[in-house]
């Protein structure tokens, strides 16, 4: 099995900035990232996947029975291993893909597995005045940009913001 399968069969999205979800509601993982813009250019990454715990929410191997019983397929779970291997070649070959300046196909696969294409969100500051926009994608750094209703584009930071899908709400975190 590759990852095209899986993509292809299992409704597994991505959420703004890091998030994996599934079916649109239930969080399965997530990514952290970390870079170093030194002359060695080290960035450290980490990856969370839910493979195999159906509580409290869902896991990829019970999307794969429930593909399985609802279209009479015989995909197989996943074990770990395989798991890994797959993230890891899927990586390599996107990091290909960026090296060799092919950025469209890229983004392509990413806006066909994030959930916020054209959703309306309220953005909160600070002092909890809220601005009604609309996403519009990501900026070349990976920045939400946002249509203001006064058709100002602007662009949301990760850091220090938190996105609530579900309310359509961006605020400044509370730590």
């Amino acid at each position: 099995m590759d990852l095209c399968v899986l993509e292809k069969n299992l409704d597994i999205r991505l959420k703004w900035p890091n998030d994996v979800y599934a079916y649109g509601i239930n969080k399965i993982g997530g990514v952290c990232l970390h870079s170093f813009l030194t002359p060695e250019a080290v960035l450290n990454a980490g990856c969370g996947l839910n493979l195999d715990n159906d509580t409290p929410t869902t896991c990829i191997n019970d999307m794969i029975r429930d593909y399985n019983h609802a279209n009479q397929q015989k995909l197989p779970t996943l074990k770990y291993e395989e798991l890994l291997a797959l993230i890891f070649n899927e990586i390599e070959r996107l990091l290909e893909l960026v090296k060799g300046g092919d950025f469209e196909t890229f983004y392509k696969l990413y806006y066909s597995l994030w959930l916020h294409s054209d959703q309306i969100v309220s953005i909160c500051d600070e002092k909890g005045s809220k601005k009604e926009a609309r996403v519009m994608g990501i900026d070349d750094i990976g920045y939400l940009k946002v249509k203001l209703t006064n058709g100002v584009v602007e662009t949301v930071y990760p850091d220090g913001n938190s996105f609530d899908m579900l309310k359509g709400l961006i605020m400044p975190k509370v730590y």
